[in-house]
């Protein structure tokens, strides 16, 4: 399989339910029965799904819904919300957000096959339940630049080596033409997160799921590429300081009593540059995903969106880099 930097890929589809107001707008009464639709009508699909309201979920299984982007500021915000989930947590159903429905799907760098899921998972609710859908427009949405297919797709990608070599800003021209988005992934201090990017589609009215998923899978595989080609040129051009910076963070990641996000997220993002061209052969590559993608436990301490309890991140990383534990997964 050729190489790739992506670690992370998510299809999103949004879907409202025709005959009922937008979620914003519904009375609690009318949001109960749009559940209690969505509940049954999947329950039994070969997907098993456990129903949580929003009011039932306590602080930390929130913290970890929102480390895994499976929930957001217009699902929180919500007084009627509730979520579908499998028991890996990669797939979500949410109800009652900024839409009635959205189903998100997640996994590694395989869109065509989460989207095989997830369009899967829409055709029995589209054929139980009347979607609101316009001949000219496509589904129809909350928010006016999601009309049409309904459907996101992002891949999360780590161009550390694009990034050391400044040829990120050469992306940004590129992205916009093909229409689609190229960002960084931010955290509080607004720096960029362990050379951390995402590809999402911008536009999804006029467009085709195939065109949609075409269009954000060839820049991802264009920056693949890219990114590989730079580590062979950064091993050429600076070789003992590119050794020194990966072999500094693991002493970091396995020795620091205090630790930020920002600087736990670049750390890990060398380390995990180590580990691929060959630098270190004893940390495990699965470990330095799961937590540069939120799927590691115990993720409030680690969490890359917030700068508090310093100490006890750096208590918990130092115990995952232990010479004892940095194999394990």
């Amino acid at each position: 399989m050729e190489q790739s930097a992506v670690m992370k890929s998510k299809i999103e589809i949004a879907r409202n339910l025709n005959g009922y107001s937008f979620p914003h707008k519904l009375s609690s009464q009318e949001a109960d029965i749009i559940i209690e639709k969505v509940k049954n009508t999947l329950s039994d699909s070969k997907y098993e799904f456990i129903l949580h309201k929003k009011s039932e979920l306590s602080e930390i299984e929130i913290s970890s819904l929102i480390e895994r982007e499976l929930i957001d500021d217009n699902f929180l915000s919500s007084q009627n919300g509730a979520l579908l989930i499998n028991d890996d947590k990669t797939i979500c159903v949410l109800i009652n957000g900024l839409d009635h429905i959205k189903i998100q799907v997640v996994g590694n760098n395989d869109i065509k096959g989460l989207y095989e899921i997830g369009n899967e998972i829409d055709d029995i609710l589209e054929d139980r339940l009347e979607y609101a859908f316009d001949k000219d427009l496509g589904y129809l949405t909350t928010c006016p630049v999601n009309v049409g297919t309904g459907l996101k797709v992002t891949n999360t990608i780590h161009i550390p080596s694009i990034e050391k070599l400044k040829q990120v800003d050469d992306y940004y021209k590129i992205a916009h033409k093909i229409g689609v988005n190229f960002k960084g992934v931010y955290g509080k201090t607004k720096s960029i997160l362990g050379s951390l990017y995402t590809i999402s589609n911008s536009v999804m009215l006029g467009r085709s799921e195939a065109n949609i998923i075409q269009s954000v899978e060839s820049m991802s595989n264009d920056l693949s590429k890219r990114e590989y080609e730079s580590r062979d040129v950064l091993k050429n051009l600076e070789k003992m300081d590119l050794e020194d910076e990966i072999f500094r963070s693991l002493a970091i990641l396995s020795s620091a009593r205090v630790i930020t996000n920002s600087e736990l997220m670049k750390c890990l993002s060398n380390v995990k540059l180590g580990i691929e061209m060959g630098y270190i052969e004893d940390v495990n590559l699965e470990k330095i995903t799961k937590l540069m993608t939120g799927r590691q436990p115990y993720l409030k301490i680690i969490s890359a969106y917030d700068e508090q309890d310093k100490i006890e991140r750096a208590s918990y990383i130092r115990r995952e880099f232990s010479l004892a534990n940095r194999n394990n997964k």
